[in-house]
């Protein structure tokens, strides 16, 4: 078996195939039909568009076969590509150079091969169109050979309309990402070392916001602009990319060009962009990560992600270019995994529980309440601070999902301890409140569970009462009605808009634990402190405060008038079975404060 020797071009063949190709893409309905409406004008069993790689050939459409490739060592194209005319074997076992070749003494048993070159602007091969047999044939007459040639030509316009749908973004005109993909693959085929700039031109907020109050066409119009002036920035023979509704790309090969472009193209996109006589500024970040052929992750784009995370964080640095880096990129994929790991907590049985932390009565000390707070306990990573895995999810729509699981958990508690005098509170966010989901939910389960309303408490925030305040006041009002109590949390730290809470059903304010420890300086802290308190108990608040860690702040939380009192000086957080053996000690030795 002869192989086929390497054109002479092949370097810049390969790059042609990198442009115009994409190996692992599905056919194309044209090029299939096409290849099938070859296969009956020849009368052949199989037709093939075969792309010559750099070791594999692979068939962009076939009819008649059911592999997608071969290796480049045993193509019969891989010879057609060498010429500019077809190559036409009759009988391909009394040919020296295909003999013993696999593909012919196995499957599928070539024996006449008839393969015209794929030529982009009749310059360079990419592959071939080709009709096989397996069995020998007589040569094509010259009206076969110039269909065979207008099958070919056809099967390049086709391709040729697949780059652009493939390679650009619509929006734009731009390369898109699967281009620089391809583009970046090429150059690790290479051994060639890059550089990757993505450069973010706002927040995915930003541009929803942009498109939500002043249209699609506005943000289009914005993000071309953007574009123009990028653009105006790169040398010639550098590609400007579009890689997603905020981020271009660009991937140069000399390193020593990354820091100044990234001023040129900063400094471009520092003025405001007058787009229908409305200035915008953009709020830009450039991510730059290296790529070499020493860490060759192209096949799960790790080289992207590392870019993009970059870019996410250059838009919060003053210098607004930041360099791939491992440590801040580790907490990110933290972030990440934990999110991953938290949906699956919610369905597992021993992840997620409940602790509960006593709330005395002041000043008798006894207790009649306690905070249900989440604990999770990751089967990897152990034990995981609320503070940590509960801003994450307040970001997705994982919250709801948490919060409904805490719900149900708190009724549960509730259900067993039927004997036992207390209640239970626990956290509700905004997106809990911003619609009826959750109150129904809530509701239904206390009917179906038998549990008394008055044993539940809500906790919220100040904060939930920003973004929709109508529909969270009539969610807590149907709380209230139903004899669920309402208390508002962390009080101090946020609005504290009097006027707006006096509406709300809530019947406990409870101090956060800020102002009790900033209450210890004495002075104008105490003060203000004492003066929050009388004013909530004027407006019939009950005031609890939270964060006592000593006997002290015990002793003035009582001066100040506060109705209930939290923390560990009374009681860390427990599991619910430490609680309920808690509970009954105490109710049996008598008042803690």
């Amino acid at each position: 078996m002869k192989v086929a020797p390497v054109p002479s071009n092949e370097q810049e063949r390969l790059a042609t195939v990198a442009q115009w190709c994409v190996q692992h893409q599905e056919q194309s309905s044209e090029l299939r039909a096409l290849v099938e409406l070859a296969r009956h004008y020849f009368s052949a069993p199989i037709c093939l568009v075969s792309i010559v790689g750099e070791c594999q050939q692979w068939f962009t459409a076939r009819a008649g076969l059911e592999t997608p490739g071969t290796a480049r060592d045993v193509s019969f194209c891989a010879h057609t590509i060498l010429q500019a005319q077809p190559l036409e074997i009759l009988d391909a076992a009394a040919d020296p150079r295909f003999a013993d070749n696999p593909l012919v003494t196995g499957e599928p048993g070539i024996r006449y091969y008839c393969g015209a070159p794929l030529r982009v602007e009749q310059r360079v091969a990419i592959g071939s169109f080709c009709i096989i047999d397996t069995a020998p044939r007589a040569a094509l007459n010259d009206a076969q050979r110039g269909m065979l040639l207008a099958f070919a030509d056809m099967a390049m316009q086709i391709i040729a309309g697949m780059r652009r749908n493939n390679f650009h973004d619509q929006a734009t005109g731009l390369f898109n990402r699967l281009k620089l993909e391809c583009d970046v693959g090429a150059g690790l085929d290479r051994g060639q070392s890059m550089t990757l700039l993505a450069v973010d031109i706002m927040s995915a907020e930003a541009l929803s916001e942009l498109i939500r109050g002043l249209g699609y066409n506005f943000a289009h119009d914005l993000t071309l602009q953007a574009k123009s002036r990028i653009a105006s920035q790169l040398q010639s023979g550098l590609s400007l990319y579009k890689i997603s509704p905020t981020r271009f790309a660009v991937l140069l090969e000399d390193a020593a060009a990354v820091l100044p472009l990234c001023q040129r193209i900063l400094q471009a996109l520092q003025a405001p962009a007058q787009c229908h006589q409305i200035p915008v500024l953009l709020d830009a970040g450039i991510g730059i990560a290296p790529i070499t052929p020493l860490e060759d992750e192209r096949n799960s784009l790790e080289w992207l992600r590392r870019a993009v995370a970059a870019a996410d964080t250059a838009r919060r640095s003053a210098g607004r270019h930041a360099w791939y880096q491992t440590e801040v990129d580790a907490a990110q994929r933290r972030a990440f995994m934990l999110l991953t790991s938290l949906a699956q907590a919610l369905h597992s049985e021993d992840e997620l529980s409940l602790h509960l932390q006593p709330r005395v009565e002041l000043p008798s000390g006894e207790c009649r309440s306690a905070e249900a707070l989440l604990r999770w306990r990751h089967p990897l990573l152990g034990d995981v601070s609320p503070g940590e895995f509960i801003p994450l999810a307040e970001q997705t729509a994982l919250m709801a999902n948490l919060s409904l699981w805490v719900m149900r958990a708190v009724l549960r508690i509730l259900q067993c301890t039927r004997g036992l005098d207390f209640s239970v509170s626990f956290n509700v966010t905004a997106r809990d409140l911003e619609s009826a989901t959750f109150m129904d939910t809530l509701l239904a389960e206390l009917q179906r569970q038998a549990v008394a309303p008055g044993r539940v408490q809500l906790e919220f925030t100040e904060s939930v009462l920003m973004e929709q305040p109508e529909e969270v006041h009539q969610q807590l009002q149907r709380a209230g009605q139903a004899g669920i109590a309402v208390a508002i949390d962390d009080f101090g730290t946020g609005y504290s808009n009097w006027a707006y809470l006096t509406r709300l059903p809530a019947s406990l304010v409870k101090l956060d634990r800020s102002l009790v420890q900033r209450s210890a300086r004495g002075g104008k802290e105490a003060l203000l402190v004492q003066s929050v308190v009388s004013l909530a108990s004027s407006l019939g608040y009950q005031v609890a405060a939270e964060g006592i860690e000593t006997a002290e702040q015990l002793a003035q939380a009582k001066d100040w008038g506060c109705a209930e009192a939290q923390g560990y000086h009374i009681a860390r957080p427990m599991p619910v079975e430490v609680f309920r053996q808690w509970y009954c000690r105490t109710r049996l030795s008598g008042p803690l404060a």
